[in-house]
């Protein structure tokens, strides 16, 4: 075997483990008790996939999901359209994209337990959507059915799943275009003619044999009937000691930005389905297809073996000495008796055996089939898991920079008793020959420091290197990173293994591990930044409030700008953006030292101008070693006991409100609702803002303050503010305002907590369309006239939604000076502002989307709010 040809082989055999570990990023590395070997050992049997495809995270079926990718061992996957930035946040302030990122790892945590594979398309969550024509629009339908498409090319699953009917049954736009896009893709896949350029990057038409509905019974409608093709996916598991019931919640219980904790379920439970598209089944999701060894001789529609890339090509000319080998029954009977011997105590026995296997594999006729690749990946995993072989390659420092030193530190451990001996290991430009035999149970470490090169790209989310598009899509440019669910590591070593005679090479990302005195061992992602992070504060100036207050009168922006690299006399430029004009500029020097930050306070009245733009933006200009480079962006840190750190660049703004706000009153009260940054807008607006615990939550206590606010699913999330009840209508009727903003029904918790002084209900009723149309029903109500006279203008440019989870029958005692409706919709709702004088005071009950609208810096809602803290008291 010639040099290339081995080396082409390595690199294909590393694409097998890349593939296995990507999903692994930032976790503890993955090891495998004698039972998940024995499940792993069975999969090498069964040649089916299953896509199951569906709009946001939280929305796949995980029970069914765990018994496809476990109890029948087919390859699963799980589609879902967006990452649900659009949604709300029950453990953070987080919204939008950064929502979305913390829902994609929750995805991937679910997964890790329930075993599908995860694919996202480039589909924004931008809230809640009423129908399928609007997500389509706003997605853009091509650009997203492209994205299904390419994703059932590459994965070519023999059944798809859809969670959601093609109709207003699906209760929710997106998941209604979501059903739409997949029966839609099913029939396209297999045409040459749609998405011809996709074929460029080494997909084939694919024809899957079914697609089904997972029809459903929840939320009040009942969609399943007995007729329905069903399958028990409750059954028990004694291999894992658990059933698919119990499996489903824990993974389901990953969601907690969602509050989707769950109790694990016991017990036979019934999926149904109906089939939108080919051939219904009648005994078995697989009818009709070929799911054992006989799959190897497969081949697409026009004859050409079902290969999708030359990879296949390598593993043939990697092996000349190949031999044909068209006996299924031969191959099958290897794997049954790998299988029937497989000893649980010494799993090393299989080791001889799977390698065996693997090589009859590589060398058989059947190399052309895109099986082989499959089964190839799963038999070495299996083979470094039967040899207890443990790897990893951990970083000393969590973020490194360009023409920065690294320290590594390579581990292996090899615990059962095999033959194995680590030849080399290589990272980047580092590749290192060693030759060491691995003993048994024995530490084998290799440390070395190794430069960042200065071409080294920045740690970014693929989806997030460019804008959206519309509001509706990310702008993902590399064919290749659709459909991923996340970047790979900044780094990835190869460790080249001999086991048995056989060389492998198995990939571990670069981690960074640390030791928690509480928490204990931990690994997080290793991150590449720029050599200065800057960052702008506040986010949204006031401009114009009065009373003015010390924030408004005298405005100061302030500029920092950190160093993550030591550099003396560096030349700096500091740049004020308004929109696209330079509005400030100013040179200095300084001496950079790593973690230092520097900062420059900004009079805002000497630079902003009111005609130019809401918009502030910073550039750092810095001279470093000989080349001037522009830093514009702030490294945003997420943190999560229950997920990797996030890190993410974006381009910090300060957002300027020219709008007239008068306010009223002094000093608020506030009980801190889920994902809540309306406080933060409050002191802007110059209130004296106090948040209240429990214990202050008394008779006495309230007397102080001129209103009582309630952030955003306060009561959900607070059992306690129900038992205040009576403290609350007694600060009502002294003269107080008490503002609650929306609370839900939902899996959060039920509700059925007392609120106003009169009853009302909360509905699911919400106005999705930002610029949808508010009528003034009541245009000399208080709400709407002091401090502030309120119009229409002031709906204007309010972002993702007007209002949720609305007032319904609403007691007589309420004023409902708002209506408003979706263009779809034919009747107007007067639930998102419900007012009720009570005693000297008034109550307020609100789905008007504050939460998103103040921190966004629309100028009517902070005049909106105002009003209603300021609402003059009753005599």
């Amino acid at each position: 075997m010639n040099k290339n040809t081995v080396a082409k082989a390595y690199l294909l055999f590393g694409l097998f483990t890349s593939f296995i570990y990507s999903h692994l990023t930032a976790q503890v590395p993955v090891t495998y008790t004698s039972a998940e070997i024995y499940q792993q050992l069975k999969k090498l049997n069964v040649f089916g996939s299953v896509l199951y495809i569906a709009a946001h995270p939280d929305d796949e079926n995980t029970r069914l999901l765990a018994y496809l990718a476990k109890e029948k061992q087919y390859r699963t996957g799980y589609l879902s359209l967006t990452r649900g930035d659009g949604g709300q946040n029950l453990i953070g302030d987080e919204q939008g994209i950064e929502l979305g990122l913390i829902r994609t790892q929750e995805l991937l945590a679910a997964r890790r337990i329930d075993g599908p594979e995860q694919f996202f398309s480039r589909a924004y969550d931008f809230g809640f959507s009423k129908n399928a024509e609007e997500a389509l629009k706003i997605w853009g339908h091509d650009k997203i059915l492209s994205d299904v498409v390419w994703v059932i090319r590459k994965f070519r699953p023999d059944v798809i799943i859809t969670r959601f009917p093609g109709d207003e049954r699906a209760g929710h736009g997106h998941h209604w275009a979501s059903a739409l896009l997949a029966n839609e893709a099913f029939k396209i896949a297999a045409d040459s003619t749609k998405f011809p350029e996709q074929f460029t990057y080494g997909v084939r038409p694919w024809q899957a044999k079914r697609i089904l509905w997972n029809t459903f019974n929840f939320g009040g409608t009942n969609t399943t009937s007995p007729d329905q093709f069903k399958i028990d996916v409750g059954v028990y598991n004694p291999v894992l000691g658990k059933g698919y019931g119990e499996i489903a919640s824990e993974s389901r219980s990953q969601h907690k930005s969602q509050g989707f904790g769950v109790a694990r379920q016991r017990g036979e439970s019934y999926e149904f389905f109906t089939t939108t598209g080919g051939s219904a089944p009648k005994e078995d999701l697989m009818e009709g297809i070929v799911t054992t060894t006989q799959r190897l001789a497969e081949r697409d529609s026009d004859n050409q073996p079902m290969a999708t890339s030359g990879e296949f090509k390598a593993i043939a000319t990697a092996n000349p000495q190949k031999t044909p080998n068209t006996n299924y029954d031969a191959l099958q009977s290897r794997i049954d008796n790998i299988i029937s011997n497989y000893n649980f105590e010494h799993p090393e026995h299989s080791v001889d055996s799977l390698v065996s296997l693997y090589k009859a594999m590589q060398t058989s006729s059947f190399v052309n089939s895109p099986w082989i690749l499959q089964k190839l990946k799963e038999i070495q995993q299996l083979i470094v898991a039967c040899s207890g072989i443990f790897l990893d390659v951990t970083s000393s420092s969590e973020y490194v920079v360009p023409e920065s030193d690294i320290n590594l530190q390579f581990f292996a451990n090899k615990r059962n008793d095999v033959r194995a001996t680590l030849e080399s290991i290589v990272v980047s430009a580092f590749d290192t020959a060693l030759r060491v035999d691995l003993p048994v149970n024995k530490n084998v470490i290799v440390l070395k420091r190794m430069k960042v090169p200065d071409h080294k790209e920045p740690s970014q989310p693929y989806w997030l290197e460019k804008p959206l598009v519309n509001g509706g899509s990310f702008d993902v440019a590399n064919q290749f990173l659709i459909g991923n669910a996340e970047n790979g590591p900044a780094y990835t070593a190869t460790f080249v293994l001999n086991i048995n005679g056989l060389r492998l090479s198995v990939n571990r990302p670069v981690q960074y591990k640390y030791t928690d005195p509480v928490k204990g061992e931990l690994y997080q992602p290793l991150v590449v930044i720029t050599p200065v992070i800057t960052s702008m504060s506040p986010s949204v100036v006031l401009t114009n409030i009065k009373p003015g207050n010390v924030l408004t009168e005298n405005p100061t922006l302030k500029v920092q700008y950190k160093s993550n690299i030591n550099a003396a006399n560096v030349k700096v430029t500091i740049k004020i953006n308004q929109e696209s004009s330079i509005v400030y500029s100013k040179d200095t020097v300084v001496n950079f030292e790593e973690g230092k930050t520097f900062a420059a306070l900004l009079p805002l009245k000497e630079i902003a101008k009111k005609d130019l733009g809401k918009k502030l933006t910073v550039d750092i200009i810095a001279g470093i070693n000989g080349k001037r480079l522009v830093f514009s962006h702030y490294l945003r840190t997420i943190q999560y006991d229950h997920i990797p750190h996030i890190n993410y660049f974006y381009r910090d703004a300060t957002t300027l409100v020219n709008e007239e706000i008068k306010t009223a009153g002094k000093k608020i009260g506030y009980i801190v609702g889920a994902g809540d940054k309306v406080p933060q807008s409050l002191i802007q607006m110059g209130y004296e803002l106090k948040i209240l615990t429990e214990a202050e939550v008394t008779d006495e206590n309230l007397k102080q303050f001129d209103a009582i606010i309630t952030g955003v699913r306060a009561y959900n999330v607070y059992p306690w503010i129900t038992l205040k009840y009576d403290v609350l209508m007694n600060y009502i009727k002294n003269g107080g305002n008490l503002i609650v903003q929306y609370n839900t029904n939902s899996s959060a918790g039920p509700f059925d907590a007392r609120i106003g002084p009169y009853p009302f209900l909360i509905s699911r009723t919400r106005v999705t369309e930002e610029n949808a149309k508010v009528n003034i029903t009541l245009p000399d109500n208080s709400a709407l006239n002091f401090p502030n006279k309120i119009t229409s203008k002031d709906f204007d440019g309010w972002i993702q939604e007007r209002s949720i989870y609305h007032a319904e029958q609403i007691d007589s005692h309420y004023q409902t000076p708002l209506s408003m409706k979706d263009s779809w919709d034919s009747n107007e709702s007067k639930g998102s502002l419900i007012i009720a004088p009570y005693g000297k005071g008034n109550f307020v009950y609100t789905g008007i989307v504050f939460f998103r609208e103040l921190p966004a810096g629309v100028g009517g809602a902070y005049r909106l709010m105002a009003n209603l803290i300021g609402l003059p008291k009753n005599n």
